[in-house]
């Protein structure tokens, strides 16, 4: 009961919003912020197969339901994001020998997902011959729990720089940079693996956007901070002002998922506007 008062208002959030951003399904950022003002909602949901956790020892499938995202222009050079997932509810399709024994009974378990609080900072624009760059940083906050199998207990740390380029119809996204995962099993360890993600978005019709990527982390591996990669790839498509997604994803390491389907969608709205006169204090 203890994440009822998030679930309900996540689960309000799903409802309410769709989308139409250059994000989704991809995670690799864009390097662009929103305009001051700006609301992107997002929301998904995720059908993972052949899902493994090192510290529980249990592989299976995962759904991921209401893959949420919130991001705000909150001025001429700054996004501030938050996103996490409602619930994830994982079926145990084996067992092998744990590190940390999850306390759950039968053959399913849920928890919510952890909470990313993000900001992205712009650095650059777009110009003929430059790509346009941010610099991003992030915390990710420990909510899954290793009760349920789901979680690592502990707080991770991101920072990346962000480009993108336009060449007529193609968009190129990549971010670049590196992570402080403390160790769940060792007091005191972390390992500091470099992160990456190289996208595409490709423009067939005004409506409809092709997408792929490439995203994932590399460097030395404690049990619970291995190493990561998968690939993405799907279309992004847009009826009226949402814009709608589905792709599909298959895990490149060891430890990653078999193969997965993303279906989700974002809306953008103007919540408020730039004040540009300097307020006038009347003494």
């Amino acid at each position: 009961m203890r994440n009822w008062r998030w679930i309900v208002w996540m689960t309000g959030m799903m409802f309410a919003c769709y989308a139409f951003g250059q994000q989704r399904p991809l995670l690799t950022d864009d390097a662009e912020i929103l305009p001051t003002g700006r609301v992107r909602l997002e929301s998904g949901i995720e059908f993972i197969q052949g899902q493994k956790y090192s510290l529980s020892g249990l592989e299976g499938d995962l759904t991921r339901l209401g893959v949420m995202g919130i991001h705000v222009g909150v001025g001429e050079y700054a996004e501030f994001q938050i996103s996490g997932v409602v619930q994830d509810v994982f079926s145990v399709k084996s067992r092998s020998e744990p590190v940390v024994a999850p306390t759950f009974t039968g053959d399913t378990t849920h928890d919510f997902g952890n909470l990313v609080l993000a900001t992205k900072l712009k650095i650059l624009g777009e110009k003929q011959r430059r790509p346009a760059m941010a610099f991003k940083f992030a915390v990710e906050l420990p909510n899954a729990n290793q009760e349920n199998g789901l979680g690592t207990d502990q707080t991770q740390f991101y920072t990346s720089l962000l480009f993108k380029k336009h060449f007529s119809r193609v968009q190129i996204l990549a971010d670049l940079g590196m992570a402080i995962l403390g160790s769940p099993v060792e007091a005191g360890k972390q390992t500091d693996p470099f992160t990456y993600g190289i996208g595409t978005v490709v423009s067939v019709h005004r409506r409809l956007n092709l997408v792929a990527e490439i995203n994932g982390r590399q460097g030395s591996e404690r049990v619970g901070n291995e190493n990561r990669s998968q690939v993405r790839a799907g279309m992004q498509f847009r009826t009226g002002s949402i814009r709608w997604d589905v792709a599909g994803m298959a895990g490149l390491k060891e430890l990653d998922p078999d193969s997965g389907v993303i279906v989700g969608a974002t809306y953008e709205f103007q919540a408020f506007k730039r004040n540009k006169e300097p307020v006038k204090i009347i003494k």
